[in-house]
């Protein structure tokens, strides 16, 4: 996979989009010291390249009547069933995150659920959908954090350390 190339304004840019979604382009103008037309030019850009994906809101599942995460970590055969439930896990509404992974489990999916009883019904079609050999299900008590932007600004570059001199004797 290759890297995008952006500049430090292009950084800037994402940055503030990943912090407010809404933003305008003029708002964005101000703070990275271009015109509002030039950050619609750089925005179409970063989409039309891949970078830039969609557009989203953070809704607070609590208030919609799914107040408990959880996170399915899954060992499954790779039998015929496999490719084909790892497609349907994929699509299934309540699976938020899937992930393959390496090491001891194939996938870890991560879900917001009203109950345990909706959890357990999504382990049922889990199981259903794979040949899982073991699972773990882990109830996460609170959020410490999560839907941070990704960290797309430049790190500042390091002082040089000065080199000693020896003074000759």
């Amino acid at each position: 996979m290759m890297t995008a190339q952006l500049d430090d304004i292009d950084r800037q840019i994402l940055d503030l989009l990943q912090r407010e979604a809404r933003m305008t382009n003029a708002a964005i103008a101000a703070e990275v010291g271009l015109t509002a037309p030039s950050v619609f030019e750089r925005i179409r850009k970063l989409e039309q390249r891949g970078v830039i994906r969609g557009y989203t809101i953070n809704v607070d599942p609590a208030l919609l009547g799914k107040p408990m995460t959880a996170f399915i970590r899954v060992t499954a055969a790779f039998d015929a069933k496999y490719d084909a439930g790892l497609a349907a896990i994929s699509q299934d509404a309540d699976v938020l995150e899937c992930y393959g992974v390496a090491g001891e489990d194939c996938l870890i999916i991560k879900t917001v659920v009203s109950d345990p009883g909706e959890l357990n019904e999504l382990l049922n079609r889990i199981r259903g959908h794979v040949s899982v050999q073991h699972s773990v299900t882990m109830i996460a008590l609170r959020a410490l954090k999560e839907n941070a932007p990704l960290n797309v600004l430049p790190k500042p570059e390091r002082p040089v350390a000065a080199k000693r001199v020896r003074a000759k004797q």
